[in-house]
């Protein structure tokens, strides 16, 4: 299989114009180190529209054409923003993202009642209407030695309604799928994964506190402030890092959550389970015949401004686990699982909600077999731009 057609895409023009949409394209790279900054976001906060760079900082942003006199945003945590129209691009496909100033930090007080606080300020940080979300879904099994064995990719709409009353406070509809299986090493690992993984990675926090934040189980962790303060966009962040007060913690996990100075809303939530948190997530036998032994429980939950809220815009979780044929043991293998959700369009739903009754994404299984992996099957929806080495799944039977 030929892969000329992405490399052409990124010698294009930065603007390219079809169907009532615009684009911008490149890679996103460190100023100072000239090497490529994975995952930067891309923005339109006052109108909703967002994207995201791939692991090696290559982008395409889609966005509606009455918009080129918007101002783009790129960002990411510790670095400054480049901020212009969108029209102002040129057909330099590179971006240069300059390292933010890293301060002293100087809040104070109690860091477990500052998370308190902000998790009880989300309803003003975040919205509270009826919205949608439009994005892109991303579930992928790496096997190691083999590659990509497992790719499943779709574009999904999420409406949340916000009302306590309603039983459906959250639901989800199927726009558009495709998968890719390597037949014969899929099979040994049947049954490792998700029955519906969208349905974790678009829980937005307004309507879902995290398990191990909540009233339950807060308690079960220490909170430190960190020393020092950064920038996400024009916001001062600061850090709180969080560990279980013993190993008897169920799931338990180390991590970060960056809050704004000023507003204290929730930027960014990152974390990994602890040794014996991955036993509690990954355990048992896989099959009858197949031992599965736990490695890695990682994931992050990332927010940004859109139409002065913050709202979900990247959640990601990766499992990494061993795997052992309990009779012959002929079969050892390590395999990774990552599962995410990355929004496109983050906008006030209207009166009625697009999804009837009949129509809600309940399983991730059965998306159809895609054929040759190019880009036009999104047409102009944001995606992630794959890596060469997910390409070469199209290949395998």
């Amino acid at each position: 299989m030929k892969f000329n057609y992405f490399l052409i895409l990124l010698l294009l023009p930065t603007i390219v114009f079809c169907q009532g949409y615009s684009s911008i394209s490149g890679k996103i790279i460190d100023k100072t180190t000239q090497k490529e900054i994975p995952n930067a976001y891309l923005s339109i906060p006052s109108k909703g529209f967002s994207s995201e760079a791939n692991a090696l900082g290559e982008f395409k942003f889609y966005f509606p054409k009455i918009d080129l006199d918007s101002m783009v945003v790129i960002t990411t945590i510790g670095y400054k923003s480049v901020i212009k129209k969108a029209s102002s691009f040129d057909s330099s496909s590179v971006i240069e993202l300059e390292p933010a100033q890293t301060l002293a930090s100087i809040q104070g007080g109690d860091a477990k009642l500052i998370i308190k606080d902000a998790l009880a300020a989300v309803k003003k940080n975040f919205p509270t209407y009826p919205n949608y979300q439009f994005g892109y879904y991303l579930e992928t099994i790496e096997m190691e030695k083999l590659g990509f064995v497992k790719i499943k990719e779709a574009l999904i709409r999420v409406e949340r309604t916000h009302k306590e009353k309603d039983l459906e406070p959250e639901k989800m509809k199927l726009m558009k799928a495709r998968k890719y299986e390597w037949t014969g090493q899929t099979a040994k690992l049947d049954g490792w994964g998700f029955m519906n993984g969208a349905a974790i990675v678009t829980r937005s926090l307004e309507n879902s506190v995290p398990d191990y934040l909540d009233k339950g189980s807060i308690n079960d962790y220490d909170f430190k402030i960190d020393s020092t303060m950064t920038y996400f966009g024009d916001s001062l962040v600061y850090s709180i890092s969080f560990t279980p007060i013993n190993k008897r913690v169920k799931a338990a996990r180390n991590g970060k959550i960056y809050l704004t100075q000023n507003s204290q809303a929730i930027v960014r939530i990152e974390y990994e389970m602890t040794p014996e948190g991955v036993k509690d997530v990954i355990k048992g036998n896989f099959t009858n015949n197949t031992k599965k032994e736990g490695k890695l429980v990682k994931g992050y939950n990332q927010y940004l401004p859109l139409n002065g809220l913050w709202q979900l815009q990247d959640c990601k979780l990766i499992f990494a686990a061993k795997f052992e044929d309990k009779l012959e043991k002929r079969f050892t293998t390590e395999a990774t699982m990552t599962v995410q959700f990355m929004a496109n369009e983050s906008l006030k739903l209207g009166h009625r909600s697009a999804i009837q009754m009949g129509e809600e994404l309940l399983t991730t299984e059965n998306f159809p077999r895609g054929g040759k992996y190019e880009e036009r099957f999104w047409g102009t929806s944001n995606y992630l731009i794959p890596l060469p080495a997910m390409l070469k799944i199209a290949d395998k039977k």
